[in-house]
C-alpha cells in the first residue's frame, strides 16, 4: 500500500513538472528587431537636407552597432535602389556593398537600379558582399546572378525560424537593364508561393522585402495571408506607425538613409503579436558620430575619385540656353525624350522646357557626371501614364500659350505646328483653386504620332488612349498649370528615374553621345 501511495505522489509530481514544463514552453516570448533601410541610393557620404548634414553610412554603421549590442537578435535589411550615383559609377557597386557589409547590413533584396548596368555588374558587385541577396521572383537561371542570390532564406533565432522572402517591381523590364534575369509571375503569385514553399520549409515567421511601392505592399497585405512583416521600399516614404493590414504588419524604408526604420516584435506561443511591438524611425543625423573604420575605407575609396566622374564623350556642342529649350525644338532635348520614349516603350513624351537647365551652351568632350547634375537640377521622376488623344491636344495647346517660359514642353514621338500669331489658350481658377479652360486656344495645328508598330506618322485621335511618360513636377504637382495629367490620367507608375539617371547610363554604354539637329517635331510659325 505504501509503495502504491509512492508511485501515486510520483505520478502527480511528474504530471505537474511536465505541466509547467508545457506551459512555460507555451508561454516562452521572442522579441526580434528588424533594423533597415530602403533606396539609398549610393548615398554613402553625408548630404545636406537644408542647412544640416545628414545620412551618410557611417553614421548608419554606427546605429546598427549600437542597436546590435542592446540586441542579439537584430536583422539589418536593404529593400534595394542602393546602387546609384558616384560610388556606383566609379566602382560598379563593389565600394557600395562592401561598406554596406561592413556597415552590419544582414539581408539585401533588390531594387531596379541594382541593375542599371546590367546584370553582369550587380552580379559583380554581390562578390564584395558579407551579406545575403535574395532574389526570389527574379529567374537568375543561366544568368549571371545564378548562385549569387539565394530564392529564399531561413535564420533560426531562440527555436524559432524566421523566413524572408523578396519582390521586385513589376515595372522591371521596362524601368532597367534586367537584360536575361526576367520577373516570375506577378507580385500576388509570387507571395503567394514564396509563402507556401517557406511553410513547407518550416518557417514559423515570414518577413517580406520588397521593392515594389507602399500601394503594392497594402494590396500584397490585403491579398496573401501568411506575412507577418513586410518591409517595402521603392516609394521612397516613410511611415509613421506601422499598418495593420488582415494579420500584416507594413513599414516602408525610406530614401537615401535619412531615418533607420526599426520595428521589433514579439512573438508568443509562435505567433507574432500584431498590437505589441515597438517602432522607431531612428534619426540619422549629426548627432550620430560616424564609424571610424567606415570613415576611413570612405576616405580610400574617394582618393580615386578623379575630380568629375567622366561618362563618355560628345563631338558636339549641348545648347541648353533659355532660347534653345523655351522658344522651339530642342537638339538636346530630342536626345533625352526619344532616349525616354524608347526606354519606356511609350508612344508620347510631352517634358517642359523648364525641366533642362544649365541655361547655357557646353562645349564638345567630356560629358561629366557633374554637367548632367547641372542639366537635371530638379532631379524630377518620370512618370508613366495613360491619357487621351483630346487631353493631350489641350495640352499641347497649353504648351503654346506658355511659349518662352518654362513650361514650354519638349516633345518625342509626336509632330505639331505651333502659329504664335493665333490666339493662346487660356486657363482661370475656380472653387478650391481647380484650373479650368476658360478659353481653348488656336495656336496648335496638324498633330500626328508616332504609330511604331506600322511605322507610320498617324493623326492624333481624341478618343484614343496614349501611352505617355512626363515627369514628377507636371504630373504630381500639375506644375507649370499642366493639370490634365493628375485629372484624367490613369494606370500611373512612376519609375523612380531622373534624366540624370537615364542619362549617365546610356553615356556610360555608349561612350559618344552626339545630339542631333533639331527635326521638326515642333514647327515655330511667328
Amino acid at each position: 500500500m505504501k509503495r502504491k501511495n509512492n508511485h501515486f505522489i510520483i505520478f502527480v509530481l511528474f504530471f505537474f513538472v511536465f505541466s509547467g514544463f508545457n506551459l512555460f514552453c507555451k508561454e516562452k516570448s521572442t522579441r526580434i528587431e528588424i533594423l533597415g533601410t530602403a533606396d539609398l541610393q549610393g548615398q554613402m557620404e553625408s548630404y545636406k537636407d537644408k542647412e544640416y548634414l545628414i545620412g551618410g553610412i557611417g553614421r548608419i554603421a554606427t546605429l546598427i552597432k549600437q542597436e546590435k549590442e542592446r540586441n542579439k537578435n537584430v536583422i539589418v535589411v536593404s529593400t534595394g535602389d542602393d546602387l546609384m550615383n558616384r560610388f556606383f559609377h566609379i566602382y560598379k557597386g563593389k565600394a557600395i556593398f562592401k561598406l554596406m557589409g561592413d556597415a552590419g547590413y544582414d539581408i539585401l533584396a533588390p531594387g531596379n537600379h541594382e541593375f542599371d548596368k546590367g546584370p553582369e555588374i550587380f552580379a559583380e558587385a554581390i562578390s564584395k558582399a558579407k551579406f545575403k541577396v535574395l532574389c526570389t521572383d527574379l529567374i537568375t537561371k543561366g544568368t549571371p546572378l545564378e548562385n549569387r542570390c539565394k530564392r529564399f532564406l531561413i535564420k533560426k533565432i531562440e527555436g524559432l525560424n524566421v523566413g524572408f522572402f523578396s519582390l521586385m517591381t513589376e515595372e522591371f523590364p521596362i524601368v532597367t537593364q534586367g537584360k536575361s534575369v526576367k520577373l516570375e509571375g506577378t507580385n500576388i503569385e509570387a507571395a503567394k508561393k514564396a509563402v507556401k514553399i517557406l511553410k513547407e520549409k518550416g518557417a514559423d515567421i515570414i518577413i517580406a522585402l520588397t521593392h515594389i511601392g507602399e500601394e503594392k505592399d497594402r494590396i500584397i497585405a490585403m491579398k496573401v495571408a501568411g506575412i507577418d512583416l513586410i518591409f517595402g521600399g521603392h516609394s521612397h516614404g516613410y511611415l509613421k506607425k506601422p499598418l495593420l493590414i488582415n494579420k500584416t504588419l507594413i513599414v516602408n524604408g525610406g530614401e537615401k538613409g535619412k531615418y533607420l526604420v526599426k520595428i521589433l516584435i514579439n512573438i508568443k506561443n509562435g505567433k507574432i503579436e500584431l498590437n505589441n511591438y515597438d517602432f522607431k524611425l531612428i534619426s540619422v543625423d549629426r548627432s550620430v558620430k560616424e564609424d571610424n573604420l567606415i570613415k576611413q575605407e570612405i576616405d580610400n575609396y574617394k582618393k580615386s575619385f578623379p575630380r568629375a566622374i567622366v561618362l563618355g564623350r560628345t563631338e558636339k556642342a549641348w545648347d541648353l540656353t533659355k532660347e534653345a529649350v523655351r522658344k522651339g525644338e530642342s537638339g538636346f532635348a530630342d536626345l533625352v525624350n526619344d532616349l525616354m520614349r524608347k526606354k519606356f516603350k511609350a508612344d508620347i513624351v510631352l517634358n517642359n522646357g523648364g525641366a533642362f537647365r544649365g541655361s547655357k551652351v557646353y562645349p564638345p568632350g567630356d560629358i561629366t557626371d557633374e554637367r548632367l547634375k547641372e542639366i537635371d537640377e530638379f532631379s524630377n521622376y518620370a512618370y508613366l501614364l495613360k491619357i487621351k488623344g483630346k487631353h493631350i491636344r489641350e495640352i499641347l495647346e497649353w504648351s503654346a500659350a506658355r511659349y518662352g517660359t518654362g513650361g514650354f514642353l519638349q516633345v518625342s514621338g509626336i509632330r505639331y505646328t505651333v502659329d504664335l500669331r493665333e490666339k493662346p489658350m487660356r486657363l482661370k481658377k475656380l472653387g478650391k483653386g481647380k484650373l479650368f479652360v476658360s478659353f481653348p486656344g488656336q495656336r496648335v495645328k496638324k498633330i500626328v504620332v508616332y504609330d511604331s508598330r506600322i511605322k507610320k506618322w498617324l493623326p492624333l485621335e481624341d478618343e484614343r488612349e496614349y501611352k505617355v511618360v512626363s515627369n514628377s513636377f507636371l504630373v504630381n504637382r500639375q506644375g507649370d498649370g499642366y493639370f490634365w495629367f493628375k485629372r484624367y490620367g490613369k494606370d500611373f507608375i512612376n519609375t523612380y528615374s531622373t534624366f540624370y539617371s537615364i542619362m549617365s547610363d546610356y553615356i556610360s554604354e555608349k561612350k559618344i553621345v552626339n545630339p542631333k539637329e533639331p527635326d521638326g517635331r515642333i514647327k515655330i510659325i511667328k
